[in-house]
């Protein structure tokens, strides 16, 4: 669940290096800004601290500069293998040009502050923070500017702002009077809010684009330190409100001392889970994005609301038990910020109130297993669906049946029949949910084996090639008794060869309509052709782009309940989404061979666009 890269001294390293440079760029954001009106109070020994605090602004700079060039050593000694080739990696990766960057802006931010130019060395060291973004997942995934990227621009100078102000603010409140402590206290409070609100704000974009999912969030490792990160931050955020509404204003009251003294223990504390925020922020950057996970579901239940669908009285109580749970919050808070004299009453009636509304919540549950919201890996692509189709009758048929009907010869002597694979419940459950039970088996409710598990008897490729052949024979048999695909199906994958020498595939061909023939064609206009064969190496056409794989017969045959053979002559279209749209069998008058007629089809297809329904199947799209 944690692949770190580079394992636990990379992520120490990266995490140092980051702090130090979040550090130099704080401490002079403090030196410009916060101290000086608080250093111009004279009586109290200013000209030390300001001393002090250039030498933590110098300092941050040196060790910013030191542990980058040993982050680029131990990272050199990730990619390439060896420290040796830490300037090969710098001369010939995007990671080294950016810490060659970022070491050439600490060093012009040094020589800026040695100088006494500190707002040119302010922006020089938010130079090299800004800089910090592209060594994160924004730039590998978009390989270019994007929000993303600009986003984890604008999170880095907010937290060095706030976190990297947080030394140079204990020293100035521990060294000044109570008085003076306060307006630095005081000065710092707006810098810190505008941080809060920016840190929150991209926070929150930045998960929504590299987590997605609440699965995604509690099921994977990257998912499981973003929460720890994201405990930190409450944890920094109730260390700066203590100290904002509760210890600053205090120390104009009777013990100013002594609360002085609180609020620099508290700052400290806030400085030292700043630093463990810091570090799990750069675990996340060496981890995987939970969008790119498949997630392990940690609880025993989920919520679902097929029961509530299918029965409207489910329904009835659990809208009525909503009411009664928001009332009783609603009380509850009521009774405290109102100040009620009755308010422990009050509190207690919404507590009781809520805990007798929780029960009828339970049809919202449905049970559910570790590989739930699992997506199958293979894209749909035809070899996996073939590979499907060769393993069904050895390992499946005996009880479901050759088309999965449930009818298999060994089918009248079980205890309990086995289901019907053709039915429309089956996309009721996610990819997830049919591995678990194809890999660990199913249990009838007196504890007896309904289904055994081939966990041990087929690869987890082989499952999942099970899985994709049971969704589009599913969809094959809905379209031989309908002539059509009653829900959005994906057209599986495939790769034709082009004119050109390219290898071109259906993801590639996205947003443009294709046709598909299963056999000789002309192009037309108005569609991308494809021209399907079973010839093996694919011969190429000087016309079309040629698709020549048994695998891709195969499986077109599987989603129109046909066989290979009966594609011959049939053409398929398939519209902008790469959802399956529509076949004509050979002979049909009049055909997409005619210009205007495929024109008329292409318009309706555009016309009519699908969406995908929360029971598509997700795992088809590529």
């Amino acid at each position: 669940m944690f692949p770190v890269e580079g394992g636990l001294t990379l992520v120490l390293v990266r995490g140092a290096a980051d702090a130090a440079l979040l550090s130099q760029f704080g401490a002079l954001l403090a030196l410009t800004w916060l101290a000086p009106p608080v250093l111009a109070l004279s009586g109290w020994g200013a000209p030390a601290v300001a001393k002090r605090l250039a030498w933590v602004a110098g300092l941050s700079i040196i060790a910013a500069l030191l542990l980058s060039a040993g982050w680029l050593a131990v990272q050199s000694a990730t990619l390439a293998g060896t420290m040796a080739d830490a300037p090969l990696v710098l001369q010939e990766t995007l990671f080294g040009h950016l810490v060659l960057a970022r070491l050439g802006l600490l060093c012009l931010t040094g020589l800026a502050l040695v100088r006494h130019r500190l707002w040119l060395a302010i922006a020089l060291a938010g130079a090299a923070v800004a800089s910090q973004a592209g060594h994160a997942h924004a730039w590998a995934m978009y390989e270019g500017p994007s929000w993303l990227l600009l986003s984890g621009a604008v999170h880095l100078l907010a937290a060095a702002a706030w976190l990297g102000g947080l030394l140079p603010l204990l020293l100035l409140v521990a060294a000044a009077p109570p008085e003076v402590a306060a307006l630095a206290a005081m000065r710092f409070a707006p810098l810190g809010t505008i941080s809060v609100l920016l840190l929150a704000g991209t926070a929150l974009f930045q998960a929504y684009v590299l987590v997605g999912t609440l699965p995604g969030l509690v099921g994977t490792g990257y998912g499981l330190v973003a929460l720890a990160k994201l405990g930190g931050f409450l944890g920094l955020l109730g260390f700066a409100a203590r100290n904002r509404f509760r210890l600053t204003p205090a120390l104009g009251d009777g013990m100013p001392e002594a609360t002085k003294r609180r609020l620099t223990h508290s700052i400290a504390a806030e400085t030292v889970t700043g630093l463990l925020v810091v570090l799990a922020a750069g675990l996340l950057t060496s981890l995987p994005p939970a969008m790119h996970e498949q997630p392990l579901w940690p609880f025993a239940w989920r919520l679902s609301l097929d029961a509530v669908r299918e029965d409207a009285s489910l329904l009835q109580e659990a809208t009525l038990a909503a009411t009664v749970l928001a009332t009783a919050a609603v009380l509850i808070a009521a009774a405290f910020l109102c100040r009620l004299r009755a308010r422990w009453l009050v509190a207690q009636a919404g507590a009781v109130a809520a805990f007798l509304a929780m029960p009828h919540f339970d049809g919202l549950l449905a049970e559910a297993y570790p590989t739930q919201y699992w997506r199958s890996p293979t894209g749909f692509a035809s070899a996996a669906i073939a590979n499907g189709n060769a393993l069904y009758p050895a390992h499946c048929a005996s009880c479901h049946g050759a088309k999965g009907h449930g009818d298999g010869p060994t089918a009248s002597g079980l205890p309990i029949p086995p289901v019907d694979l053709t039915v429309e419940h089956l996309w009721a459950h996610e990819d997830g949910e049919l591995f678990w039970w194809l890999s660990h088996g199913i249990a009838a409710p007196d504890g007896s084996v309904a289904m055994p598990g081939f966990a041990d008897a087929l690869t987890e490729d082989q499952r999942w090639a099970l899985i994709d052949w049971l969704r589009a024979n599913n969809a094959g048999a809905a379209f031989a008794a309908t002539g059509a695909w009653p829900r959005p199906v994906q057209a599986p994958n495939l790769e034709a060869l082009c004119p050109d020498g390219r290898l071109m595939t259906l993801e590639a061909l996205r947003g443009q309509v294709v046709r598909i023939v299963f056999g000789p064609a002309r192009p037309m206009p108005g569609a991308v052709t494809i021209q399907a064969t079973s010839s093996s190496p694919v011969q190429p056409s000087t016309e079309n782009c040629t698709a020549g794989e048994d695998a891709v017969l195969g499986a077109y045959a599987v989603l129109t309940d046909g066989s290979p053979d009966g594609l011959a002559g049939a053409q398929i279209l398939i519209d902008g989404g790469g959802w399956l749209r529509a076949l004509q069998r050979p002979g049909a008058a009049p055909g997409w061979d005619d210009p205007s007629t495929l024109a008329d089809a292409v318009r309706d297809i555009e016309a009519h666009p699908l969406a995908e329904s929360p029971r598509s199947h997700a795992g088809m799209r590529m």
